[in-house]
């Protein structure tokens, strides 16, 4: 965001403190949102500013709704019934029983950056025009909330759409909170002369207090209402929940079900319909790939749960869940200390084989220190156990399930055919067993990671039949065209792998590396401008990308905006002062500039990190060499052949500044070198190895 008008950060004891403070402020079209977690959980606050704001949309521009309604659908799940849901892939539609695959990590961030530009397109003169939104309770928001308010104040100018953020203090979630610093102008409220109530008394009064502070589905910051709440016996308590939360069940809303509701549950009379609602709010976060939601609610739910026969399933349920949510945010320790308790708990066939599994996967895939031997020895227990499963096909889906896992470490160890066997095996396995129609969506991961190591083969007619069947099978899921894509992008077909980068783009809430990888083909088929304008999107939902940085930078310098690749370049060394590319480019633009000694620090730099960066030699022998160095440039080029003795355009520079140092026979050697090596200058080369030859007197 540039150097305008600013949000406004409220912050203040109470609501009614912060309010005095934007009521009279917001005017227009303006909307209020409700931001803490314990109403609806994650996208408490998205999911409710899409609830309000859609439904007019959507009467008027559907189209703009329907380029994002995959994101729209996942933080606001009610608005099934305004929006159809057109863009179902397999891992959406599957069911529990056959869900093998969770979303990564990033996909929220997807989610994000694709609801701000949906705001972003209906905040425009033509359409809704400048929007107001209040954000109460946002001190309190879930983590992703606090990552979709953090774009939001970064991405969207006030200008356009003013947000009012509120919060008692400092914001709860990082993001959020350094993201109020760089973006909104803080507004302390002033304290309100209190309100005379009393609580000490017994009866109407206390009870009316209490809930209150139950209907506010605990998020009320009025004392006297904690007060009386806390005081009443327990019973009466729970039977404040146990009718809030029948009363929220009743609405009908989803969304209460992965917030208010479960929070209600574990303070009613039930402990059974406390897990039943906690594992059900799990099951929906994992799900959308809400992992930090997950793990709350499945720490939540082990406290209650045990592994007796009644609770197992549960049980299972909360530490399984939860693991694989752990193992996804990168809190590997922690997961496998949850998977090893489960082993220790019980000696059900069914955690051992899972766990096992799991375990594996921690070891090839997520562990920082990964140790392929380790994830081999687990996986190979969880093939054992499989065998043992008597369900002909529940033991050949799980036997050829574990097999795909022990490709994942054949490949990781680099052997790519016995990978191959595995993966191809398991699928003819599946196809003679199952139903044509049973367990779809793990038959197409098989599909699909054929292709993918087909294509690191080099066998790409292969990998391109493959792809192609697994998009015939999926045609929504995203990530089929993205690898379709870098497949003809490898094969050198431009167009096609263009082709396929858009169609993932139109299908998908926005990913980095779609426009990442498009940007590359457009600039190699000569089209900057281009690939020039999917670099500044790219940059814009993702401003620590800085491959991005990077290649937008050189384009810069290619076209002679040299303030602008500078930019760029120092922009990315703020983020990594180690980056040697950057420096490199820094370098170069050092060098269009005229300033060739803070180039050849810049060079000499990119070198110290990284010794092997080809283009940093190259550029320092140039810049030695137009310093009337040759000798420099000479000793340069020595080191670079070192690190590169097949670089054909090393010993074309070194002949050069030998020829100008008049050591005839080593650079006739050079030249020769560079001509075996084949070079597009063979005819300069030729010409100038003849004019050594006759200043040796040898022709």
């Amino acid at each position: 965001m540039g150097q305008g008008q600013k949000h406004r950060w409220v912050s203040g004891r109470m609501r009614d403190e912060r309010a005095a403070l934007y009521q009279g402020r917001v005017q227009g079209l303006a909307f209020h949102i409700e931001s803490h977690q314990r109403l609806r959980g994650p996208y408490t606050a998205a999911g409710e500013l899409l609830r309000q704001v859609v439904p007019m949309v959507m009467e008027r521009w559907p189209e703009v709704v329907e380029r994002h309604v995959v994101e729209i659908l996942t933080m606001a799940p009610e608005l099934r019934s305004v929006v159809p849901a057109s863009r179902e892939t397999l891992t959406s539609l599957a069911i529990p029983e056959e869900r093998t695959r969770y979303y990564s990590r990033m996909r929220t961030m997807r989610l994000t950056n694709g609801v701000v530009d949906f705001l972003k397109k209906i905040t425009v003169p033509e359409r809704l025009g400048r929007l107001q939104v209040v954000f109460e309770h946002a001190g309190d928001c879930e983590v992703l909330d606090g990552e979709f308010l953090s774009t939001l104040l970064r991405r969207v100018h006030a200008e356009q759409m003013e947000l009012t953020i509120c919060t008692q203090g400092d914001a709860g979630q990082p993001l959020l909170q350094e993201a109020l610093v760089r973006y909104a102008e803080r507004v302390e409220a002033p304290v309100l002369a209190a309100k005379e109530t009393c609580v000490n008394g017994q009866g109407e009064e206390i009870l009316t207090l209490a809930e209150r502070f139950v209907q506010s589905d605990g998020t009320s910051d009025r004392s006297e209402e904690l007060t009386a709440y806390e005081s009443l016996p327990e019973r009466e308590r729970q039977a404040l929940h146990d009718r809030r939360a029948d009363e929220l069940t009743a609405l009908g809303d989803t969304s209460w079900q992965y917030g208010a509701i479960p929070w209600h549950r574990e303070r009613g009379s039930s402990a059974l319909m406390a897990m039943e609602a906690l594992r059900h709010a799990l099951e929906y976060c994992i799900n959308i790939g809400a992992y930090e939601a997950t793990v709350d609610f499945g720490l939540r739910g082990r406290k209650w749960a045990d592994w007796s026969d009644a609770h197992f399933a549960h049980m299972w349920a909360f530490t399984f869940k939860t693991t694989n949510a752990l193992a996804a945010l990168g809190r590997t320790e922690e997961a496998e200390a949850m998977s090893m308790d489960a082993l220790a708990s019980t000696d059900s066939v069914r955690v051992q084989t899972q766990v096992a599994y799991a375990t594996a996967m921690l070891y090839t895939r997520h562990h920082a220190n990964r140790d392929h031997e380790t994830a081999r020895q687990w996986i190979e227990k969880a093939i054992s156990y499989a065998q043992t499963i008597e369900d002909e096909k529940m033991r050949a889906f799980r036997t050829v399930f574990y097999n795909n896992g022990l490709a994942l470490i054949e490949m990781h160890v680099n052997r790519i055919e016995e990978a191959l066997r595995l993966v191809t095996e398991g699928q003819q396995l599946l196809n003679r067993v199952l139903a044509p129609d049973e367990h779809l969506l793990h038959r197409s991961v098989l599909i699909h990671n054929k292709a993918l190591i087909l294509a690191s083969m080099k066998r790409y007619e292969e990998a391109l039949a493959d792809f192609n069947r697994v998009i015939e099978i999926d045609p929504n899921y995203p990530e089929y065209h993205f690898d379709r894509g870098n497949l003809y992008n490898k094969m050198g077909r431009l167009e096609e792998a263009v082709e396929n980068y858009t169609h993932a783009i139109e299908i998908s809430p926005p990913f980095p590396e779609v426009y990442f990888n498009r940007a590359g083909a457009y600039s190699r088929l000569g089209m900057a401008e281009k690939a020039l304008a999917d670099y500044d999107y790219l940059l814009d939902i993702d401003p620590t990308h800085l491959d991005g940085r990077l290649n937008r930078a050189t384009l810069f310098l290619e076209a002679g905006e040299t303030a602008l690749a500078r930019q760029d370049a120092e922009e990315g060394l703020a983020l990594d002062p180690t980056h040697a590319q950057l420096l490199c480019t820094l370098g170069l633009i050092e060098m269009a500039e005229g300033r060739l000694d803070a180039a050849q620090r810049a060079l000499t730099a990119a070198l110290e990190i990284d010794a092997g960066l080809l283009e940093a030699h190259v550029n320092l022998s140039v810049l030695l060499f137009e310093c009337d160095d040759a000798q420099g440039a000479v000793d340069a080029l020595n080191r670079a052949v070192q690190q590169h003795p097949e670089a054909n355009v090393l010993y074309f520079n070194r002949a050069w500044a030998l020829q100008s140092l008049g050591h005839w026979q080593e650079a006739v050697a050079d030249y020769s070198k560079a001509l075996e090596l084949g070079c597009d200058e063979a005819e300069e080369i030729r010409a100038r190895r003849e004019t050594c030859l006759q200043a040796l007197g040898t022709n």
